[in-house]
């Protein structure tokens, strides 16, 4: 399905993309996705300063490169929006710590010594999609993007991947139709930023 129509409010655009998701998630979830992903689309605008399906193109390469536009995770409403993203229902319904389905990828950091005293750090459990959460199975069932298929299917196995690396691959593969997509932008939007944000802004 194509880019859904935009409606203009005070001279910026809203997008309706998770609107296609609403016969599987409840109201708010598709709220406060088609909010975050507008949000970030106004953001892509400004800091690349070419068209919004060139802007996606140019994120996945900063993405996979780390070059990203001075700043980039410096504008005005970055904190509020990743404070309000880690603090909805729908992040504490969708993302669980890789413990919750396979305990055997839990890694034990190595101790170290710091003062001469061994200091012992929590295991490496880290926090991906849910492989079986609503959230993901209706990405699934309504993506027709050959590209983010391939990462869906990563992601359906609770694989902690660099998001980097699946960045280079979805640049170098994926087409201008498919970035023309709005689950794609909004994928982009929420899978990519919103949860790089996260890890950023970690208290």
């Amino acid at each position: 399905m194509l880019v859904a129509t935009f409606s203009s409010c005070q001279g910026q655009s809203n997008v309706n993309y998770a609107n296609e998701l609403q016969d599987c998630l409840p109201v708010s979830d598709i709220d406060l996705l088609n909010s975050l992903t507008t949000k970030f689309e106004n953001h892509l605008r400004s800091s690349y300063d070419v068209d919004l399906t060139s802007s996606y193109k140019k994120y996945l390469q900063s993405l996979a490169t780390g070059d990203f536009p001075k700043d980039f995770f410096q504008y005005s409403t970055f904190q509020e929006d990743m404070d309000k993203f880690r603090n909805s229902d729908f992040y504490q319904r969708s993302w669980v710590k890789t413990s919750s389905f396979d305990e055997e990828a839990i890694v034990d950091v190595p101790l170290t010594v710091a003062d001469g005293e061994i200091q012992k750090q929590e295991p490496h459990d880290p926090i991906v999609l849910d492989p079986s959460g609503k959230y993901l199975n209706c990405l699934v069932e309504k993506n027709e993007s050959k590209a983010i298929n391939d990462y869906i299917e990563i992601l359906k196995l609770g694989i902690d991947i660099s998001p980097g690396l699946v960045a280079q691959a979805l640049y170098e593969n994926i087409s201008s139709e498919e970035l023309n997509d709005g689950l794609t932008r909004l994928i982009i939007a929420i899978n990519f930023h919103y949860q790089i944000g996260l890890i950023m802004t970690e208290k």
